[in-house]
């Protein structure tokens, strides 16, 4: 298996990353707990949400709000802000992007599901301000994992139209670019570009590599976690 992962905030400390299509589908309990087992995490201990293509965010800033979270339900949303130290959050992508932002030290790290729904109710940018309400310090950085890349993102005209400066028109057809989307939310919220890394591998054009449902129309998923140990 391979885990993708971004090389400054793993050197924070940070478990995470995203898998590729040989951890098998991340929709199936028994290869999550395989992959968690493999990584040494207890799997109670990472949160998960019922995702709804939204702007939603859930804060856990404490452990009481951790285990609280823990035992409900799961809610409906698409970002976390994770504060809790012995906690963590997980998504699942087929060629939404998963988005990763974290403060200067890690204490605060926001992990969000971003498909074009969320992008355009600017889930990126509320990540961010939901960062800074809880308290983020210092320079901000982001990552994202694999995900479809504009090459392949041929959407129609409803799409094009919430994107009015990131889309390309290629002989007649649209494409959104999701990456300057996130780009230009983030950058408006203080990010400096040179703080946010775009993973360059595109879940659809690579079927070796990656579960993608524009390619296939699969359910099968790809899962993208933060894990704070203790």
């Amino acid at each position: 298996m391979t885990l993708y992962f971004s090389e400054k905030l793993q050197a924070l400390g940070i478990v995470h990353g995203t898998t590729d299509r040989t951890a098998a589908n991340m929709r199936l309990a028994q290869n999550t707990r395989a992959l968690f087992d493999g990584l040494h995490i207890p799997e109670e201990k990472i949160l998960r949400f019922k995702q709804i293509h939204s702007d939603k965010i859930i804060s856990v800033l404490s452990d009481g709000q951790a285990r609280a979270c823990a035992a409900a339900p799961f809610a409906e949303a698409d970002g976390w802000i994770l504060g809790a130290s012995g906690w963590g959050a997980a998504i699942i992508t087929a060629d939404c992007v998963p988005l990763i932002v974290w403060d200067e030290d890690a204490q605060l790290i926001g992990l969000a599901h971003c498909g074009w729904r969320g992008v355009a109710a600017q889930l990126p940018a509320k990540l961010v301000q939901a960062l800074k309400t809880a308290g983020a310090r210092g320079t901000l950085s982001a990552w994202t994992g694999p995900h479809i890349q504009a090459q392949s993102f041929e959407v129609q005209t409803d799409v094009a139209a919430q994107f009015p400066t990131c889309t390309q028109n290629r002989n007649g057809k649209l494409f959104v670019d999701l990456n300057k989307a996130i780009l230009q939310q983030l950058t408006a919220q203080g990010l400096q570009e040179k703080d946010i890394e775009f993973c360059p591998h595109c879940t659809c054009a690579e079927p070796e590599n990656f579960f993608s449902f524009r390619r296939e129309h699969t359910k099968d998923a790809l899962l993208t976690f933060v894990y704070k140990a203790l």
